[in-house]
């Protein structure tokens, strides 16, 4: 009788531990949309409009391939979460993507609450996952197995590489306004085939992030080929673009590409013969410096990062 008891006073602990369990387990970095049976262009004005009606802004758009295009969002509660957390402006947008294949143009889109956690942000932007899901339909989430919010919000993929703290210097500007106006006109006119998608001041702070769309001819600097070295799933996981740039006061910075794919293809192997990190050990490299360039800054030193041995990746 007495264990009974136990029991029946420890189903009530078990119970919670599982809630508890659900609700910080199962985060997928990518949400499957319901998709539209209606042209790439179609589509696209449709997702645009509902987005607007819906409280986001359409910050950019652009089409890395002639079957895809891209679009970047942000609204006022994302503002929010950006400026109440350091280096937020990595979290102030998401990308949505629309692909066309066989007559249907598929829709997938950031995972709200896995970015809030990957990029450390004060909320986990609930209020924006609910929103979006509404909007945009949550027919699943996918891209990797399901992550818990302690595993992400200290992310790293393996001993030694980067994590969210180790950003790429990317260079200084002898203030945060010349910051602004180099690095803008520089991405507005495509140097080093690096473009301009979005440009988002974060509210109250000395903090801009900017949307690139990485088309470098170099295939270990260009966005659309990187993705598409290891991801052959319909629909891709082509909301993994643009790439973010943040000039926090007078310094300019980017995740490293060890961090940044790491965390939305976590479950890519290092090592194999198909899709695997070892395929992309060019590109961290290959990035930092086309994005250096492009942007024009003053670098003084280069011991960022971790590297530690995986200068494969």
């Amino acid at each position: 009788m007495i264990k009974l008891l136990r029991v029946l006073l420890l189903l009530p602990l078990v119970f919670w531990l599982q809630q508890s369990y659900a609700a910080e387990g199962g985060l997928q970095p990518f949400i499957e949309g319901t998709a539209l049976s209606t042209s790439l262009g179609d589509a696209t004005k449709t997702v645009v409009a509902a987005l607007e009606k819906g409280g986001f802004e359409v910050v950019g758009h652009y089409s890395p391939l002639k079957n895809v295009t891209i679009i970047s969002i942000t609204s006022p509660v994302m503002l929010k979460n950006a400026a109440a957390t350091d280096r937020g402006g990595y979290g102030a947008a998401l990308s949505v993507a629309l692909e066309f294949v066989s007559g249907k143009t598929f829709l997938s889109y950031m995972n709200p609450k896995y970015v809030a956690n990957g990029y450390r942000l004060a909320s986990d932007n609930s209020e924006v996952a609910q929103a979006l899901g509404v909007i945009l339909g949550n027919e699943k989430s996918f891209g990797a197995k399901p992550r818990t919010v302690a595993d992400l919000r200290g992310y790293q993929y393996s001993f030694g590489m980067e994590t969210f703290n180790d950003p790429m210097d990317l260079g200084s500007f002898k203030g945060f306004q010349t910051g602004i106006q180099q690095i803008t006109s520089r991405l507005r006119s495509g140097a080093d085939g690096v473009h301009l998608v979005y440009q988002i001041k974060i509210p109250g702070k000395d903090e801009v992030v900017f949307g690139v769309d990485l088309a470098s001819k170099n295939p270990d600097a260009n966005g659309i080929k990187l993705v598409n070295t290891v991801d052959s799933g319909i629909p891709h996981r082509y909301a993994f673009l643009p790439y973010e740039v943040v000039l926090k006061d007078r310094n300019a910075e980017a995740l490293n590409l060890r961090f940044r794919m790491a965390l939305f293809f976590p479950d890519l192997p290092m090592m194999g013969s198909g899709g695997s990190f070892f395929s992309l050990r060019g590109a961290p490299d290959a990035i930092k410096q086309v994005l250096r360039k492009a942007l024009g800054g003053t670098v003084i030193s280069d011991s960022n990062g971790t590297n530690n041995g995986f200068g494969s990746f």
